[in-house]
């Protein structure tokens, strides 16, 4: 049987039917478990529908392999988190997007390839290396997946050196009404920017932006931002980011509140999934967004041209 354990992952649910017709008592659901408690469970399979299951009429279930993530998923995923952390500065490189914000944060210095390069990769990777050079900045590629897999391969055998691995996690979404300490402001304030800019805020301030389809939410304690985080829409996707807790109210809950806000937050405004990225060697935050009932989608890295 299932447990909580299991919110966000891929499971196979058997029901008895009520008033079943001769021959046909059971009936099954495959897809992802959103919701499990003692009375009800809800399932949300591919056709996006959510479905409500009596506990009580569940005969069997188990969690399955998930599906692989189809190409065009991974695709739309990137261009949305893209669009919620844009660079200060841009340019378009036969359907590549070279970006350049001050080397504030690898995905705002990075040229984003989602597509084959156009005159081969040997164009590409000069046209990279020229644009990043005039400004300054290491010529570094974000991979996602098995959509760049060639693209890595090639720039690997240049001696182009991997870093940065991170998970997209991804949690269906739906309107709830949140209660708790956290709230959601439309705009950064001074404490968000001087403990998310890692050191840049006037640059952070840039790329974090302000206004529709932006929202921070924060948590004070005595004066002091003690939690926090950022969620931005894209498309039907709020990208959650830069959660965070002052050491000294740390193990307090309050990063699952700033999450929390910035869910209902997000389902307020029509996003029906929230997207989060996680680094691969942060086993214990992979594990806690997995009990949040986050599951990943895909993971990505970069490549760096050698120092």
């Amino acid at each position: 049987m299932l447990g909580p354990e299991h919110v966000g992952s891929r499971v196979a649910v058997r029901i008895r039917l009520k008033d079943a017709a001769p021959g046909r008592r059971f009936t099954d659901i495959t897809g992802e478990l959103i919701e499990i408690g003692p009375e009800r469970w809800r399932v949300l399979p591919a056709s996006g529908t959510a479905v409500t299951v009596d506990a009580a009429d569940v005969v069997a279930a188990r969690p399955i392999p998930p599906k692989p993530t189809a190409f065009s998923e991974i695709l739309e995923l990137e261009r949305h988190l893209a669009a919620t952390w844009p660079a200060i500065e841009t340019a378009d490189l036969g359907g590549w997007v070279l970006r350049y914000s001050q080397g504030f944060s690898r995905r705002a210095n990075s040229a984003l390839a989602l597509t084959a390069p156009e005159g081969g990769p040997d164009a590409a990777v000069a046209a990279v290396e020229a644009w990043y050079d005039a400004r300054g900045a290491r010529p570094l590629v974000a991979l996602a997946g098995p959509v760049t897999k060639r693209l890595e391969a090639d720039l690997a055998s240049r001696g182009w050196e991997a870093e940065g691995a991170a998970a997209v996690m991804t949690k269906a979404l739906e309107p709830v009404a949140y209660t708790g300490e956290a709230r959601v402001v439309p705009e950064p304030c001074a404490a968000f920017l001087e403990q998310a800019g890692r050191g840049r805020p006037e640059v952070a301030a840039r790329v974090f932006g302000a206004g529709p389809g932006r929202g921070y939410a924060e948590v004070w304690r005595d004066g002091s931002l003690a939690a926090r985080g950022r969620g931005a829409i894209a498309g039907d996707t709020v990208a959650i980011t830069n959660i965070g807790t002052l050491p000294q109210w740390r193990r307090q809950g309050l990063g699952a509140e700033v999450l929390h806000a910035l869910e209902a937050w997000g389902a307020e405004h029509g996003a029906r999934r929230a997207a989060l990225q996680v680094e691969t060697d942060n086993e214990a935050a992979l594990a806690m967004y997995a009990r949040q009932g986050y599951a990943e989608r895909y993971r990505y890295a970069y490549r760096a041209r050698p120092v």
